[in-house]
């Protein structure tokens, strides 16, 4: 057991130094962790050590060579280090040269491998490229919020570093509830893909469907955020994010992706996404008086791909987002003949980006505020 003579001798502890108690609180708790002296060493030379106990539970595994992952998981050195980086997983800085997969993670990739029989290889590192960049954001969000909402008041109040450690082991430790339930939402949002995917069908091609596609994005944002300090910022960020996720979703469409200060999405049901567009364009104006949102809408066959869409349509209902003013949602003539019990007006012919001749475009009709 690390007593406090080692601690001083190790140079991690100065009894003599400002908040010396919380210090020799937070070592000792390290200590009943598990944690030797060289590991709290080598953490404090990288101002690490409030975090080393957080930072080992994340992944509660020692980093293996690249040549026992690959045993096993059953793959060879090269097709595991094909699933790590599809997955993602940069190599961790260990001097190794090598990825650092620890069992756990080296035993998932063999089980992802299973993909293989069913799938092309390319098909199935595609969709492996998918799930890492989407729990990466997870991951990311998750980070930015403690920090936002933990790390940085307990900072501004001056409190200690063994209480800051203990929040973020904590916090952690939420992943054990949080992981199960991951698996609830997914099957919830394969559930909702399919049926999209059914009511979407073209022919019996699963991979070219019939989608109505919406951008809508906020006019006079770039100068406004300019002047915005970095609180109200990521509050402005955060309100758009949601006030536009809530009303694509209340409205039974999918949200693709934010950019930025632009919204995307898809519905099957061309009807259904002039209703969205409308709840977009009332919501976000609502948001901030200096900004004011625009759109575009489109109707037709696109390609899905990686959860994604791409081809024509979604080109156009971008362009026509660009070359609407604010307050106004331009959308294509099949879109038009495809809703229906929504008012439209003929808005003339737009010479579109990309584009090699002019397009008719349509103006949707809708309620908002002045």
């Amino acid at each position: 057991m690390s007593t406090t003579a080692d601690f001083e001798a190790a140079g991690i502890y100065d009894p003599t130094a400002a908040g010396a108690a919380d210090r020799l609180q937070l070592l000792e708790w390290l200590t009943e962790l598990g944690f030797t002296i060289d590991q709290m060493v080598a953490a404090n030379a990288q101002s690490a050590l409030v975090g080393i106990a957080s930072d080992q539970r994340v992944t509660e595994r020692e980093h293996l060579s690249d040549a026992d992952a690959a045993a096993i998981s059953g793959l060879s050195i090269d097709d595991a280090q094909l699933y790590a980086t599809a997955f993602g997983f940069a190599p961790f800085d260990d001097g190794s040269g090598g990825i650092g997969l620890n069992e756990n993670e080296a035993q998932m990739l063999g089980m992802f491998n299973a993909l293989r029989p069913m799938f092309s290889d390319a098909e199935a590192i595609g969709f492996v490229r998918v799930v890492g960049s989407s729990l990466s954001r997870i991951a990311e969000a998750a980070m930015t919020l403690f920090l936002t909402d933990v790390e940085s008041p307990h900072h501004a109040a001056q409190g200690s570093e063994f209480a800051l450690a203990k929040k973020s082991f904590e916090a952690v430790g939420l992943l054990d509830e949080f992981v199960p339930l991951l698996d609830v939402v997914l099957r919830r949002h394969l559930a909702q893909a399919t049926l999209r995917s059914r009511a979407a069908l073209v022919d019996d091609d699963r991979r070219i469907m019939r989608f109505a596609v919406g951008f809508i994005d906020l006019v006079g944002f770039t100068p406004v955020s300019a002047d915005m300090n970095p609180d109200e910022l990521r509050t402005f960020i955060r309100d758009f994010e949601g006030m536009a996720h809530d009303a694509v979703t209340q409205n039974g469409a999918r949200l693709v992706k934010l950019i930025g200060d632009e919204v995307m999405f898809v519905t099957p049901d061309a009807s259904a996404a002039c209703a969205v567009a409308k709840a977009l364009m009332v919501t976000l104006r609502a948001g901030r008086s200096e900004v004011q949102p625009r759109g575009g809408l489109a109707y037709g066959p696109v390609l899905l791909q990686g959860g994604d869409y791409y081809g024509e349509v979604v080109n156009l209902a971008s362009r026509l987002a660009d070359a609407a003013v604010p307050m106004e949602l331009l959308a294509s003539v099949d879109l038009d003949e495809a809703a229906e019990g929504v008012a439209f007006e003929p808005a003339g012919r737009r010479q579109l980006k990309g584009f090699a001749e002019p397009v008719s475009v349509r103006s949707l009709l809708f309620e908002g505020p002045s």
